[in-house]
């Protein structure tokens, strides 16, 4: 997992658009594994009677998506290091990175 809860109240989900379907999974490593999709982990606000604007307790907004992998392991991913099987999306994969970058910018 690349980074802790965003916060201590949970919303676990399933997502019919995803239900099923295959993934590579980019490890900080570098490396892919192949991990089939279960469901979602989405951090919420502690008071209900504050509307869900779908914002975490940090800055960062985050969801945590549930694997299970080949080796039997369950891994938990942010959508930025997922890479989806789904032949209505896309038919020509790519192999590498064509130059896409991550901003890792903090603004104060």
């Amino acid at each position: 997992m690349y980074w802790d809860c965003f916060s201590p109240y949970i919303d676990v989900q399933r997502r019919n658009r995803l239900a099923g379907l295959d993934a590579e999974l980019i490890r900080p490593d570098g490396k892919k594994v192949l991990g089939t999709y279960m469901f979602t982990l989405d951090w919420s606000w502690e008071n209900k009677g504050i509307p869900d604007l779908n914002f975490s307790e940090t800055p960062e907004h985050k969801c945590a998506h549930l694997f299970k992998v080949e080796t039997g392991n369950f891994y938990a991913y942010p959508n930025n290091r997922i890479i989806w099987y789904d032949n209505s999306w896309v038919f020509n994969r790519i192999d590498e990175n064509p130059g896409y970058e991550i901003d890792t910018t903090v603004y104060s």
